[in-house]
């Protein structure tokens, strides 16, 4: 059965011209504001977890920051990334590359994510 619903789907993907693929990827999650804000200056790397969250809190969408491919990814289950923003993550799902979106089917930390202004400052020698 499991074979005919993934043939079925991928003949829908083909015919409709989806080109989505299964994928492993390595990013932070964040809002779209600040991390689209960040990306059009050529930065991808994580933003702020206190401001995304606000920002989230108040719309805004999360989205993951995949630094080695230097993009932006919008989440389509938004809800499964809700409760991690901030944090550096290993992503298994659905990539559409048309529409630069992730269906996310699986999330793990692999660091938290803190503000860069909490970092303690490098001692000069």
């Amino acid at each position: 059965m499991r074979i005919l619903i993934l043939a079925v789907a991928l003949n829908v993907c083909l015919v409709l011209g989806i080109e989505a693929q299964n994928a492993t990827i390595r990013g932070w999650l964040s809002d779209e504001q600040c991390a689209g804000g960040r990306a059009s200056g050529g930065v991808y790397t994580g933003t702020n977890p206190e401001c995304a969250k606000q920002c989230v809190a108040k719309g805004a969408k999360i989205v993951l920051i995949v630094p080695d491919q230097k993009r932006l990814l919008s989440i389509t289950n938004q809800g499964t990334a809700k409760s991690n923003i901030g944090d550096y993550v290993k992503v298994i799902g659905m990539v559409d590359q048309q529409a630069n979106s992730i269906h996310i089917d699986s999330l793990k930390i692999l660091t938290e994510g803190r503000a860069k202004c909490d970092l303690p400052k490098r001692s000069e020698k």
